[in-house]
This record gives structure tokens, C-alpha cells and sequence, in this order.
């Protein structure tokens, strides 16, 4: 058995399934039903966006070794960012504008306030600066955003800039990624306990994610070794359920649960290697998933209960995730191998298919 196979293995599937996730824990408080259950501050939807990380990490990590930085930068580029843009686009032209029209003249709309101009151009660059458009959503029971889930993003892309740093410095290895994820899970410790007056703990929490994603794909030889890997397996996944219902998930269970996702991904058999390999729906679940929930709490659809409105929110997000992937994702992804200057890459990567590989480099951010 080997110790990774891109283009064999189960990433697709869990994408597919964390996305799942994050949009049935977003679907209690977008439809009103309270909060998400949660232990230790971590509910559902941000394990799922922790697990999302930690599978990023590792196959990031494999991008960069494989290609020069102007090209790893150009791929994750044209990965995140088209579809990025056109969900901004979608929002502030469709979305919002059906919910505005309920109450308003459509002939109002392009000057409502907060704008939809705004609303695309502030949050162009990955930053969530503006997050509401006009009143639109102030019947809603979560009234605030547009789109919650995007606010990852910009950690995720952080994310990606570190490992740009260390492969153009050339210092891509075990030794200083295992130092940077101890420094960072420091960090996330110092950070949770507010020693430092710290409020806001997710860049934090995601940097050590993603960064202990990257150890186990520098260190896969070892950590998914096909006897060890069983062993740990078994071990953490023991640690991770003992500790979230217990004490001390964050400093000891979160690494062990993100292990075992990273694990799933790359040793679960068939069927689950065959989902999501030639088409992955999982980066547009994830970025319509609140806006669509949005739009059907406005439409009172979550006075049909929470199964049916979840269920509802997951099958019409699909559509969207469906349409993202064939009219935006898969059209960008053929410009992945395009000759680019050389400043952003020089060459054409070595005969890579606009499809093939994605396995291996897929984006994954997301709640």
C-alpha cells in the first residue's frame, strides 16, 4: 500500500462531507431554531472547518513541493478567487435584489445603503468588510450577514502565504514546519486563555489546522505509514472523543481529531475514493451555502422545521455548488497550466490537464 496516492484516495468525499456539515449547524441559528450544540466552544460546523483546514494543509503543502512559488501562487489563485468573485456577484445582483424587491421599488436598490457596489468591491481582496446590503435581511432571524461562511477565507489564503514563504526561502521541511506548528499551537494556547487580551481566536486555532495538515504530509512516510497509521488511528480518534466530552479538546483533542480526518482522507477505500474526483462541488457548498440558507429563512421555509429546512438548504445549495463548479471552477482550473510571466511562474507546468490533480491541490476553506 502506498503511503499517499493523489490521484486514489478519499479527500474528495470528506470536502463533500464537511461541507455537509457546516451547512446543517448553520441551518440552526440562519433558521431560527437558537444556537448550535456545541462542547468547548466547538459546535459541528467548526469542527468541519477545522477538519477543512487540516486537509488543505496537507494537500497545499503537496503543491508547493511540486511546483515553483509563482506557479503554487497562480494556482491557488485561480482556485479560490473566480468563484469567489462571481458569489459576491451573485449575492449582490440576484439574492438580495429578490429580497429587496418585497419591500422596495427595484429602481431603489442601486442605491441602497449599505450598497451592493460595496458589497462586491469591499469584499473583492478575500476582506470581509461589508457584510449586509441595504435592509434586505432585517426580517431575517440572523439579520447581520450575507454570507457568513466566507469569513475563512482570508485565514486560509494567510495560510497559503506562509507556505508560499518557506518554499521561496527553500525551508519547506519537516523541521521548521513541525517548529511553526508548535509556535502556532503556542500561540492558539496564549490566544484561548486571553492572557494577552486576545478576543478573537480562529486565525489561531485554523493556522494550527492547516499547519498540522502540512506536518503529516511532510511527515506521511511515518504518520501514514500503513502499520503505524492503524495504531494512531485508533489512538486519536480514542483522545479526540474522550477530550470533547471531557476536558481539553482544544490542546490535545483538536490534534488528535484533525489526525484522524487527515487519516480518513487518505486511507478510506472504495467507494469513497470514486466521490468528488472529477467534479468537486464542495468550495461552492460551502460559499452559497449561507446565502441560499438566507434566502430561505426569508422565505419562512424554516417554519417547516428543521429537518425539512436543513434538507431543503442542502438540496438547493447543491444547484448552486452544481453550477459554480461547471460554469466558473472547472472554466478557471484551465487556466491553471497556462504559460504565465515569469515573475508569476515562467513556464507551463509539466503536463498537467486543467482537471488533473485537483485531487492533489484543491482548496478547501470554508463556516
Amino acid at each position: 500500500m502506498s503511503i499517499f496516492d493523489p490521484r486514489r484516495n478519499s479527500m474528495g468525499f470528506l470536502r463533500l462531507f464537511l461541507a455537509a456539515a457546516v451547512i446543517v449547524t448553520h441551518a440552526v441559528p440562519l433558521g431560527g431554531y437558537g444556537y448550535a450544540l456545541a462542547r468547548q466552544n466547538n459546535h459541528l460546523g467548526f469542527l468541519a472547518v477545522q477538519g477543512f483546514f487540516a486537509l488543505s494543509g496537507f494537500l497545499i503543502t503537496r503543491s508547493a513541493e511540486r511546483h515553483s512559488v509563482g506557479r503554487y501562487l497562480w494556482h491557488r489563485l485561480v482556485r479560490i478567487m473566480p468563484a469567489y468573485w462571481v458569489c459576491l456577484v451573485v449575492i449582490a445582483l440576484v439574492f438580495a435584489p429578490v429580497v429587496w424587491r418585497h419591500s422596495h421599488g427595484l429602481t431603489e436598490y442601486p442605491t441602497a445603503q449599505p450598497s451592493p457596489w460595496g458589497f462586491v468591491l469591499n469584499n473583492f481582496l478575500l476582506a470581509n468588510n461589508q457584510q449586509q446590503i441595504g435592509d434586505t435581511l432585517a426580517s431575517n432571524p440572523y439579520p447581520t450577514l450575507w454570507d457568513g461562511s466566507i469569513y475563512t477565507l482570508p485565514y486560509e489564503f494567510a495560510c497559503y502565504l506562509i507556505v508560499m514563504a518557506l518554499a521561496a526561502m527553500k525551508v519547506l521541511n519537516r523541521r521548521v514546519v513541525s517548529v511553526l506548528l508548535i509556535a502556532a499551537w503556542v500561540w492558539q494556547q496564549i490566544a484561548l486563555s486571553a492572557v494577552l487580551g486576545a478576543s478573537d481566536t480562529r486565525q489561531a486555532t485554523l493556522t494550527v489546522c492547516f499547519l498540522l495538515g502540512s506536518v503529516i504530509y511532510l511527515w506521511r512516510d511515518v504518520l501514514l505509514a500503513p502499520r503505524l497509521s492503524w495504531w494512531l488511528f485508533g489512538i486519536c480518534l480514542i483522545v479526540a472523543v474522550v477530550t470533547y466530552v471531557t476536558v481539553g479538546f482544544r490542546p490535545i483533542g483538536l490534534p488528535a481529531y484533525l489526525y484522524v480526518v487527515v487519516w480518513a482522507g487518505a486511507r478510506l477505500p472504495s467507494p469513497f475514493t470514486r466521490i468528488g474526483v472529477k467534479r468537486d462541488f464542495s468550495y461552492g457548498l460551502y460559499i452559497y451555502s449561507w446565502p441560499v440558507q438566507q434566502l430561505c429563512s426569508f422565505y419562512g421555509l424554516a417554519a417547516l422545521g428543521f429537518p425539512l429546512y436543513a434538507a431543503i438548504g442542502l438540496v438547493a445549495t447543491t444547484g448552486f455548488a452544481a453550477a459554480s463548479w461547471y460554469l466558473v471552477e472547472s472554466r478557471a482550473l484551465r487556466l491553471k497550466n497556462i504559460s504565465v510571466p515569469a515573475w508569476l511562474g515562467g513556464r507551463r507546468a509539466n503536463g498537467e490537464s486543467a482537471v488533473d490533480g485537483r485531487i492533489a491541490e484543491a482548496t478547501d476553506s470554508r463556516a
